[in-house]
């Protein structure tokens, strides 16, 4: 990255894309672009000066007027370089910024951009102290960092972007369809909401939005634009096509693999009274591209196909989606396959030809509930998780406002006892009379003066003043010419605290000199 000095500074209007939630249907956030004669280029922060923070300044000033007109907040979606996000500068700078055009931290995602698979310590921690102010991060599937799934698991991520190439290999080639799909399982079994860039096509959009992508952006649903266009999206309350929306998921799917179309018919026929949505392949090739669509619950699977056994077939539908519940139902047994299928947790049961009809339905029904139990338990694991993770935060920002705190308390206590010890040797007699009227305060030279009555600290001011003097006491800035002891002494009266809340006077005490 260039220095902070000659960094170039983004120049041309700011224009915005918008991002769809596959759920809702509804415009979720932008992506922010800037415009260029050549074409929209995605703003990408690449320093923390002011000059460039100032697009950035505007475009959450906007966001933040159009959030204010609508139930749900947009989210703004930004490109930053990971060293620029560790630039120690940096988070006070986007604090200062957020705080000033009222955009809430956690509507801010930002998309790490890294040539590096590894990511220092040094960095993750800088990414986690922004992670704390409530900022989201979201890292690219073609970044180096995601061909090492542990690094991806020490970022505070919130979410995936499958980017436009791997968009558009899932219309082109077949095996993308398993690339998205084990890429979007995997992202949701971490936890992170998955969004899905360059959909140009209806049918790109459909197969996205069938492998489970959450979000989703591109030319199909709007190019980048100015601010004015934008709004006029929001006006119109602009949606997705209700037949891109992801509904509920069947709650009941079931997969049967066999090469034998007379056994799916026969296994059909049977299953069909249950309830049950029911897929078919003829082998485990197909099963796989049936799996790579579409969510599945259970598989039933013979064992004995040309061209991928029944084991092999589980063994890869277990890596595509670990939650199915996986059985086989076959007339060929081998036993040590089947058996090692079974304790490496490939197959979930082994069924055999010629089956029980009662027998098999009731196998079925208890895998349906096995794997209603098992999402139910992963479902409250996040949900635990998520709770955590947020308390985990707060409990973290409230360290650091307690530790800020204390610093100033500290500074306090330090200012505190520095003024008590040079009010004690001030040569000039000071003292600090209470709302009550009685002294509070008594330096060492007030002490001399006043030797008759010493100790003075808690007596009376009208034991040891003059009537002078007690007319000085919460009346206001005032002087006075006493007689002390025979000595002529001026005297100053300073009021303590605001005019509705008077918490007493400082009187200072001078002897006038002689003239020459």
């Amino acid at each position: 990255m260039q220095s902070q000095a000659n960094a170039p500074v983004p120049t041309g209007p700011l224009l915005y894309q918008p991002r769809f939630d596959c759920r809702s249907g509804e415009l979720a956030g932008a992506k922010l672009y800037i415009g260029r004669p050549d074409g929209p280029e995605k703003f990408v922060l690449d320093s923390a000066t002011e000059a460039a923070l100032a697009p950035l300044r505007e475009a959450c000033a906007q966001l933040a007027a159009w959030s204010r007109t609508r139930s749900q907040p947009l989210v703004l979606v930004i490109g930053a370089r990971l060293d620029t996000l560790c630039e120690p500068a940096l988070a006070q700078a986007l604090n200062a910024l957020l705080l000033e055009t009222q955009f809430e931290p956690q509507c801010l995602e930002i998309c790490i951009i890294s040539t590096d698979e590894r990511v220092s310590d040094a960095s993750t921690a800088a990414l986690r102290h922004l992670k704390n102010c409530g900022i989201r991060f979201t890292l690219s599937a073609a970044s180096p960092a995601i061909a090492r799934l542990a690094w991806i698991r020490r970022l505070p991520l919130d979410s995936l972007e499958v980017p436009a190439r791997l968009v558009q290999d899932v219309v082109a080639d077949p095996e993308g369809i398993a690339i998205v799909r084990a890429l979007v399982t995997r992202a949701h079994t971490l936890r992170l909401v998955v969004s899905a860039k360059g959909v140009d096509s209806a049918h790109s959009a459909l197969m996205m939005v069938a492998l489970g992508c959450d979000q989703i952006l591109g030319p199909l649903f709007g190019n980048p634009e100015p601010a004015g266009q934008f709004e006029a999206l929001l006006a119109a309350d602009r949606r997705l096509d209700p037949a891109l929306l992801r509904g509920p998921r069947p709650e009941r799917t079931l997969l049967l693999v066999d090469d034998e179309e007379n056994i799916l018919s026969s296994l059909r026929r049977l299953l069909r009274r249950d309830g049950y949505t029911i897929l078919t392949a003829t082998g485990g090739k197909a099963g796989l591209e049936l799996m790579a669509t579409q969510p599945v619950d259970v598989i039933v699977s013979d064992q004995r196909m040309p061209g991928m056994t029944g084991v092999e077939f589980l063994q890869k539908a277990k890596e595509m989606d670990p939650d199915s519940v996986r059985m086989v139902l076959s007339g060929y047994t081998d036993l040590q396959s089947v058996t090692d299928a079974i304790n490496e947790g490939d197959i979930y049961k082994f069924l055999t030809k010629p089956w029980d009809d009662a027998m098999l339905r009731a196998n079925i029904n208890e895998a349906f509930q096995r794997k209603l139990l098992n999402d139910e338990n992963r479902r409250l694991s996040a949900e635990l998780a998520g709770a955590n993770d947020e308390l985990e935060r707060i409990n973290t920002q409230l360290k650091t406002v307690l530790a800020d705190r204390e610093r100033k308390l500290g500074m306090e206590e330090a200012a505190l006892s520095m003024t008590h010890e040079a009010l004690a040797v001030l040569p000039v007699p000071l003292l600090g009379i209470d709302s009550g009227g009685m002294i509070a305060l008594a330096n060492a030279a007030a002490e001399r003066l006043f030797a008759q009555q010493a100790p003075l600290l808690g007596l009376g001011a009208e034991e040891v003043l003059p009537a002078p003097c007690i007319l000085l006491l919460n009346a206001g800035e005032q002087h006075a010419d006493c007689d002390l002891h025979g000595r002529s002494v001026h005297v100053d009266a300073h009021p303590l605290g605001s005019h509705g809340d008077l918490r007493g006077t400082l009187l200072s005490f001078t002897c006038p000199t002689s003239a020459p």
